[in-house]
């Protein structure tokens, strides 16, 4: 009885997590019908279009999951660290200078391609994690807001990596219309992520996928979902629960700088071959996560799903065009999404640093 009063609650859950991304799509794709009546055009016809542009062909299925690879490791970066009370939003600099570090050590590691890979993809990593750990440094030693510190941060890490870019890694062989881009130089063939099958997306969304299954096992079968909350919302609490706050801080920091350097990883060698200019920057992949870990509660499996959503809507979107219909309507359903995320963004981030002020006069009284 117990058994199965857990597996309809397992069920239920699992329901909830997918439905309420649903609802929130639908929501805003409602808004975005209004404004394509507005322009004399049928709402049902077009987003059919786009549907059929997302999922209905092989080709387009895998340009969405191509699309969705590092939304969906951008998404899980966010889960690790507001799932742990941490408001941090320094996804995409992690993700570019995990990037960055992927095309460099892919290009000049003078080994053969598997081995590139593999070190590619843990210099990425550790990119990530290093570059996520200063600020949880700069958190605990300074009282610097995470908020602050990501976003600062994320500038710093688009504008070094420009500036490696553009001058002392730019591809001197690159043609006149590739350097319009400036661009690092381009993997050995062996050096790449490679397609699952012939047509398929490249090996990139299946790691993406086990990356969705550990973190969601981690939370949900360990006690690290316990610790890590209670060492971000309560540390002197945590303290005496046995439970190092300190130490919590920054494994949740460096787990998800890693989540978010191997997100760029993946756009470097399953997508590019390279690494371009504002390639991470201009696309809001981490962004785009955000949203989607936002829309799935923080829910690692619900993110997968709503990244995927998020990525038919951008690909899709291209379908609009050829029924005379501006490719900004897509941009103001995006942006419908995002603004009603940014909302629920703001509250918890205002909750979880009005908890640890609580916490912290508390354990001073």
């Amino acid at each position: 009885m117990n058994n199965e009063r857990n597996w309809r609650r397992t069920l239920l859950g699992v329901v909830d997590t997918v439905t309420q991304p649903l609802i929130a799509v639908l929501i805003s794709l409602l808004l975005g019908a209004v404004v394509i009546l507005i322009i004399g055009k049928n709402p049902l016809a077009a987003y059919g279009s786009m549907i059929r542009g997302a999922f209905g062909k092989q080709v387009y299925l895998m340009n969405t999951l191509k699309r969705a690879t590092p939304i969906i490791m951008g998404g899980l970066a966010v889960c690790m660290a507001w799932r742990s009370g941490y408001e941090a939003m320094g996804g995409e600099g992690q993700m570019i200078l995990g990037a960055m570090a992927a095309a460099l050590v892919g290009y000049y590691l003078p080994a053969p391609g598997w081995v590139r890979i593999l070190a590619a993809l843990l210099a990425a990593a550790a990119a990530g994690a290093l570059y996520s750990t200063l600020s949880g440094w700069l958190f605990e030693r300074f009282d610097v807001t995470f908020v602050i510190s990501t976003l600062m941060l994320n500038y710093i890490a688009n504008y070094f990596a420009s500036f490696l870019c553009n001058y002392p890694l730019r591809d001197p062989e690159a043609n006149v219309y590739q350097m319009q881009n400036a661009q690092t130089g381009e993997l050995p063939a062996g050096a790449t992520l490679p397609p699952i099958a012939k047509g398929w997306v490249h090996w990139g969304f299946v790691l993406a996928v086990i990356a969705v299954i550990i973190v969601w096992f981690l939370f949900k079968k360990t006690s690290f979902g316990y610790k890590s909350r209670m060492g971000g919302l309560n540390p002197r609490f945590a303290l005496y629960g046995g439970i190092n706050a300190r130490r919590m801080l920054y494994l949740v920091m460096i787990l998800s700088g890693v989540m978010a350097g191997l997100g760029g990883a993946f756009e470097t060698l399953g997508s590019k071959s390279r690494y371009v200019d504002q390639m991470i920057f201009s696309t809001g992949y981490a962004w785009t996560g955000m949203v989607a870990a936002l829309l799935a509660n923080m829910n690692p499996i619900g993110t997968l799903v709503a990244s995927i959503l998020l990525a038919g809507l951008a690909v899709g979107s291209s379908q609009l065009m050829l029924m005379d219909i501006p490719l900004e309507v897509c941009n103001i359903i995006e942006g419908i999404i995002t603004l009603f995320m940014s909302a629920r963004m703001i509250r918890i981030a205002a909750g979880n640093i009005r908890r640890r002020k609580q916490a912290k006069g508390g354990g001073e009284a």
